[in-house]
C-alpha cells in the first residue's frame, strides 16, 4: 500500500513539471511571435527637416561666435504725453506747444557768472534752456576766437504766451494784414519752448549772418544749433526767412540735418516716415568718435505710459515730436556731447551710413 502511494505522488509530480514546461513554452513561442510582428511592421523615422543634421558634435555657440556689437533692446514704460516735450519737438503753425514747467537760465546772468566778454546777453529777462545755453556760450566763445568778433548779442528768447500774443498783435496793427507772417500766435512758437534765440550786434543793432558772421551758420551743427528757418525753406515753415532765428536739437541732429539741407519740419516727418523702430534706423557718424542710430516709436494713445524699445547698455535719449511720437537716439560710439575737429563741413553730396539694426531679440514688456 506504501509503495502503491509513493508511486502516485511520483506521477504527479512529473505531470505537474510536463505541464509546466509547455506553458513556459507556449509563453516563449508568443513573445518569438509578438516581437516578430512588431519588427515586421516596424518602419524607419525620416529626418525632421526642422532639425539641422550635423557631424560636428561642437556647440552652436563655438561655431558662431556672439556678434559683441548686437544691440539688445528691452522696454521701458514712458508717459505718452511726454510726446509733447524734449528738444526734438517741432512747435509751428500746425502744431502747439502746451508748456511744461520749462527749466531756463538767465543768459546775462551767466555770462557774468562765467565772466564770459566774447558775447553778450540783451538784458537780464533773456533766457534760455541750460543745454542751450552751453551749446550758443561755446559757439560764440569759438567765433570770437576765430574771428575776434565780441558783438553777438542773444536779443530774445524764452517768452510766455502772453508777450508772444503782444508780439502777434503788434505786428498785425503795424501790417494791416489777418494773420502775420513774421510772429507766430501764442502757443506756436518756438520762443516758449526755451529751445530759441534770436541773435543781433551791439554794433548795428541787426543781423544777417553774412560776411563774418556766416562762420556761424558753417559751424553751428558742431553744437547742436540750426538756422531755423531758411530762405529757400519758407513754403514749409509758413515762416519767412530769419537769419537771425536759431533752435537748439542736439548735435547728431544738427549735422544731418545741415549735412541734408533739412529743415526740422522734413526731419521729423523722414523719421516718422522712414524710420520706424520695427524697421531700418538712420545711423549718423559725424566724427570718428561719435556714431548714433535715430529711430521713431508710435505712442500708445489708449493708454497712460508707451513701450519704448531702448538698448540694454547704451546711452539714449528720448524726445517727443510733439504730435504723434517719439524720436530715439542711441549713441553707439561716443557720447553725442562734443565734436572732433571735423575734416571737412557738412555737403550735401556726401552720404551717411544708414543700416539696420537687428531686431530679433523679444522686447521686455
Amino acid at each position: 500500500m506504501a509503495k502503491k502511494t509513493k508511486n502516485k505522488s511520483k506521477s504527479i509530480r512529473q505531470t505537474r513539471i510536463v505541464t509546466e514546461i509547455c506553458i513556459a513554452t507556449v509563453a516563449i513561442v508568443s513573445a518569438v511571435y509578438v516581437l516578430k510582428v512588431t519588427y515586421d511592421h516596424t518602419e524607419a523615422v525620416p529626418a525632421s527637416p526642422f532639425i539641422e543634421i550635423s557631424d560636428n558634435t561642437e556647440s552652436n555657440s563655438e561655431l558662431v561666435p556672439e556678434d559683441p556689437n548686437k544691440i539688445i533692446y528691452e522696454s521701458i514704460e514712458y508717459p505718452t504725453a511726454k510726446k509733447f516735450e524734449g528738444e526734438l519737438i517741432l512747435v509751428n503753425n500746425s502744431n502747439q506747444y502746451y508748456g511744461f514747467n520749462e527749466e531756463l537760465v538767465s543768459v546775462t546772468a551767466k555770462i557774468n557768472e562765467e565772466e564770459r566778454t566774447s558775447f553778450a546777453g540783451g538784458d537780464d529777462s533773456v533766457q534760455v534752456r541750460p543745454v542751450f545755453y552751453n551749446a550758443l556760450a561755446d559757439m560764440l566763445e569759438e567765433f570770437y576766437q576765430e574771428k575776434q568778433i565780441d558783438d553777438v548779442v542773444i536779443l530774445d528768447g524764452y517768452r510766455t504766451a502772453e508777450e508772444q500774443q503782444n508780439l502777434y498783435d503788434a505786428d498785425l496793427a503795424e501790417t494791416g494784414l489777418e494773420t502775420s507772417e513774421r510772429v507766430a500766435k501764442a502757443g506756436f512758437s518756438e520762443h516758449q519752448t526755451g529751445y530759441a534765440c534770436d541773435f543781433t550786434t551791439s554794433t548795428t543793432w541787426d543781423y544777417d549772418g553774412q560776411g563774418e558772421y556766416s562762420w556761424i551758420d558753417e559751424h553751428c551743427w558742431e553744437y547742436g544749433i540750426i538756422l531755423r528757418y531758411p530762405e529757400d525753406k519758407t513754403a514749409i515753415t509758413q515762416i519767412q526767412y530769419e537769419p537771425w532765428h536759431y533752435r537748439y536739437v542736439g548735435i547728431p541732429h544738427a549735422y544731418y540735418m545741415t549735412k541734408n539741407h533739412l529743415c526740422l519740419e522734413e526731419y521729423t516727418d523722414l523719421l516718422r516716415t522712414s524710420y520706424p523702430y520695427e524697421s531700418q534706423h538712420l545711423e549718423i557718424q559725424y566724427d570718428a568718435n561719435n556714431k548714433c542710430e535715430v529711430y521713431f516709436v508710435k505712442p500708445d494713445e489708449s493708454s497712460e505710459n508707451t513701450y519704448i524699445p531702448v538698448p540694454s547698455g547704451k546711452k539714449y535719449e528720448i524726445s517727443g515730436n510733439n504730435s504723434d511720437g517719439f524720436i530715439v537716439t542711441v549713441y553707439l560710439e561716443g557720447d553725442g556731447q562734443s565734436v572732433s575737429v571735423p575734416d571737412e563741413q557738412p555737403t550735401d553730396n556726401t552720404t551717411d551710413t544708414i543700416g539696420t539694426t537687428d531686431l530679433s531679440t523679444d522686447i521686455a514688456q
